[in-house]
């Protein structure tokens, strides 16, 4: 056992647990890899290859790995995906959520989407999809995207805090110009209560996204539409703000929010 100090407190943590850190360590590895060999999790644990063995073993006993019989390569395992699916199904915003867009895509035949916040990125946990944006979607649920592209992850960095906004803008790996205009964008979204994007995640959309708060007026989710870019585009995505505004004061109001009240 290794005395670490806590973040929070700055003291001594004496009921850290290495090896539980260092399990949870192996299966924070696959956010980016799909396979992994027990020479890869030695070396990027730094341990020795008896630890990672034994790590890896006892996770695979568990079911959070599987080895390939073939390869001998280490990949997450049902219980992870099990533990995911059942994460998701707790959300409150998607239990609250998934009846109003089903009924809201009965009404205006929009495609709809709900993200969360998720480890720095965006997670769409439920989604419904018209005949004529269906074809084009790229968000999908269980899909993880960057926070600054497309309205339908970007409404959950424009929203959130502003210390928030600025500690992933100075780690952002794009041209400072790009940064710029994206700092802009935030910037008008907040100002007028959605966001707006044209082509930039999925070709051929229009995007509209919506912030969803909880009763401690947290930012916990994003509803977004897709509207087809076609010759009565503008006409369509005028409609599709004022709906969507609707529907997103409907699922903040259930939500126990008080977001848009105070907008008035």
């Amino acid at each position: 056992m290794q005395n670490v100090k806590n973040e929070h407190t700055d003291k001594i943590d004496v009921s850290y647990l290495q090896t539980v850190s260092r399990a949870l360590k192996v299966l924070n590895l696959f956010e980016t890899e799909t396979a992994l060999s027990l020479a890869a999790i030695s070396s990027r644990l730094g341990v020795s290859k008896t630890i990672a063995y034994r790590l890896a073993h006892t996770l695979m006993l568990d079911g959070f790995l599987i080895q390939d019989s073939a390869t001998k390569q280490y990949m997450l395992g049902d219980q992870v995906l099990l533990l995911g699916f059942c994460a998701v199904q707790r959300q409150a915003v998607k239990r609250i959520a998934h009846d109003l867009i089903w009924d809201f895509h009965e009404r205006t035949k929009f495609s709809t989407y709900i993200t969360i916040p998720c480890a720095n990125q965006s997670l769409c946990v439920d989604r419904v999809v018209s005949d004529n944006t269906g074809r084009l979607s790229t968000i999908f649920v269980g899909g993880v995207y960057p926070l600054y592209r497309g309205a339908s992850n970007r409404v959950l960095l424009a929203f959130q805090t502003e210390r928030f906004r600025e500690d992933y803008l100075r780690d952002l790996d794009i041209p400072e110009d790009e940064k710029q205009q994206l700092q802009q964008d935030l910037e008008k979204a907040r100002s007028r209560g959605y966001d707006c994007t044209h082509n930039t995640w999925t070709e051929g959309l229009f995007a509209v996204g919506f912030p969803i708060y909880d009763s401690s007026n947290q930012l916990v989710g994003g509803l977004s539409m897709g509207v087809v870019d076609d010759s009565k585009s503008f006409e369509v995505l005028e409609r599709c703000i004022s709906q969507g505004h609707l529907l997103a004061v409907e699922i903040n109001n259930r939500m126990g929010s008080n977001y848009y009240s105070q907008l008035k």
